[in-house]
């Protein structure tokens, strides 16, 4: 019994963030189709798999993580993005209003910045998303030579009401047209340019440039996540020796080490829960818990 209820406690998050999929899969069963239930399956049993063996092998933590990234983001942009057409960016929401369907876009959204976030942060940036797999194996190494730039809410925001105007126009010149080509053109070419913009970003301003100043997901999640019931902590701030290396170590720039000083969760709205900062503390200090 004692056996048991350790192995609960030890294998607790990924059994959480398994459990949380399953749900929202059955949910999306009952009002879609098998289809979602299989792909929400998928991924949190994989999460949950890959979160277990990080339990056991903690050194293999961020290549895990990447390779996870790697796996469900390359399959969900091969596999329904350009095979099936159908696009989890943001402004596929508007080319499915137009033609009255809720597809993978809206759910994307829902699901994935805000119905997750409340649990898990913006998780998603760090174990889906196929442009962060990008950011993750190229750019996100790039050290820009000026002083990283910070988000700016308004620039966010700003940016977000930009995309949806682009992207309002394109779907109603697509659902005029009935020319589908255009949706693959339109794919494609969204993504090409969020990998080419946030290249472009990374080298002036920093580690992950695209998600960490004007990711429109990004910018909806970060609503929820700063309430996120599992986040980041310190366990021990007192055995901090400050040599950095959790602030080196994050993507997103976030200042961790003042969360360690002062002992509290980080909390920062641009925090991906990618753990970085967990795999380079000397200490093990730092770790993801509610």
């Amino acid at each position: 019994m004692f056996i048991a209820v350790e192995g609960i406690r030890k294998y607790r998050y990924p059994l959480i963030i398994a459990s949380i999929f399953v749900i929202i899969g059955l949910f999306m069963w009952y009002v879609r189709d098998v289809r979602y239930f299989l792909l929400f399956f998928s991924i949190g049993v994989t999460d949950g798999f890959v979160r277990s063996l990080v339990q056991n092998y903690p050194k293999l933590k961020q290549p895990l993580r990447i390779s996870l990234m790697v796996a469900i983001g390359g399959g969900l942009f091969f596999g329904l993005s350009i095979v099936s057409r159908v696009n989890f960016q943001f402004s596929q929401i508007f080319f499915d209003a137009y033609e009255m369907v809720v597809t993978g876009a809206l759910i994307q959204l829902m699901v994935a910045r805000v119905i997750l976030p409340l649990f898990a942060g913006s998780a998603f940036c760090s174990r889906v998303c196929w442009d962060g797999a990008f950011f993750e194996l190229t750019n996100s190494k790039v050290v820009s030579k000026r002083k990283p730039v910070k988000r700016n809410e308004y620039v966010a925001w700003g940016y977000l009401f930009l995309v949806i105007i682009t992207a309002f126009i394109v779907a109603y010149n697509v659902h005029v047209s009935k020319d589908e080509t255009i949706r693959l053109y339109w794919i494609i070419g969204e993504n090409l340019y969020i990998i080419i913009v946030g290249t472009v970003l990374t080298h002036f301003f920093g580690s992950r440039g695209y998600c960490r100043l004007i990711c429109p997901f990004l910018t909806i999640s970060g609503l929820f996540s700063r309430f996120s019931l599992i986040k980041i902590k310190p366990d021990n701030s007192k055995e901090c020796i400050n040599c950095n290396k959790c602030n080196k170590a994050c993507p997103m720039l976030i200042d961790v080490k003042e969360c360690v000083t002062n002992n509290m969760a980080v909390k920062s709205n641009t925090c991906i829960l990618c753990e970085r900062c967990v795999s380079s503390c000397p200490k093990d200090i730092l770790s993801l818990r509610g």
